[in-house]
């Protein structure tokens, strides 16, 4: 009994199901007909008719003259080799797992998950960020967002729009020539903390509006706020527009502060 088990390990499988999902080799005999046929890491022979899918991984797949296929058949990562007389219906894939393949997955993959970590070290900083200058900031940060809590939206476009736009054209110049560029990354810098700053403002008004956290703490309302900007921001297009609203709306703030502390030492 055991060498008769052991002999039909040895043999490759007949299909003799409607769907046959295997993981050795398999054959699909001359005069029968089967529904789907899926096979992971074995040899396909396929002398029958298929009324479905032919899905073979890690494998390779003969289509014998006498075979009819009526669905889609992919190959990846194995050999096709179909004899004259065969007959498919639907389309055909086969996908080379070789190594200038699998280059451009690993390549194709890396940029994907790069853009991912990217995307999501981004929205991190744009919650934590707000939430950690209001803490540190404590009075300070509250005063100011007290005095821009009710500012109207199209002031502070329109003069971040002229502050972004004043930015851009020294940082062109900066760049042009070698000594400049020290004084670009500090230009940076101060422009980036300004879009920090301003964002906490703006959180806090939007985290406000949030009727979950009108019995909170000020901090969760920054939270609340940030969590909802960083959340659209990830819609595509949309949230990239999104969020260049709100740092020229965030460069407005700063702008507008920074020019009331020069009006009044004047």
């Amino acid at each position: 009994m055991s060498c008769i088990l052991l002999l039909m390990l040895q043999v490759p499988g007949i299909a003799s199901a409607s769907s046959i999902f295997g993981h050795q080799n398999t054959t699909v005999p001359k005069g029968q007909t089967v529904d789907d046929v899926y096979v992971v890491g074995g040899d396909v022979d396929v002398l029958g008719q298929v009324n479905g899918i032919v899905v073979v991984i890690n494998g390779n797949l003969h289509i014998g003259s006498s075979a009819k296929i009526n669905g889609v058949v992919v190959v990846i990562g194995g050999e096709l080799n179909q004899d004259p007389g065969a007959v498919l219906v639907d389309d055909l894939f086969d996908i080379s797992l070789d190594n200038a393949t699998q280059n451009s997955l690993l390549l194709g993959g890396g940029i994907v998950a790069g853009l991912w970590v990217v995307q999501f070290a981004g929205s991190l900083l744009i919650v934590l960020l707000p939430v950690m200058i209001w803490i540190l900031g404590k009075k300070k940060i509250a005063s100011f967002t007290e005095k821009f809590q009710n500012a109207p939206l199209g002031r502070l476009l329109s003069t971040g729009f002229l502050t972004g736009s004043a930015i851009t054209a020294l940082c062109i110049l900066l760049l042009v020539t070698i000594i400049g560029i020290p004084v670009l990354v500090i230009v940076l810098i101060i422009a980036l903390f300004a879009v920090a700053l301003g964002t906490t403002v703006l959180s806090y008004r939007i985290g406000h509006m949030v009727k979950w956290s009108e019995q909170r703490s000020e901090w969760l309302k920054v939270f609340c706020g940030a969590a909802l900007i960083a959340a659209f921001s990830n819609i595509p297009i949309i949230g990239w527009i999104l969020y260049f609203v709100i740092a020229l709306l965030a460069l407005g703030i700063c702008t507008l502060w920074i020019a009331g502390k020069l009006k009044r030492k004047a």
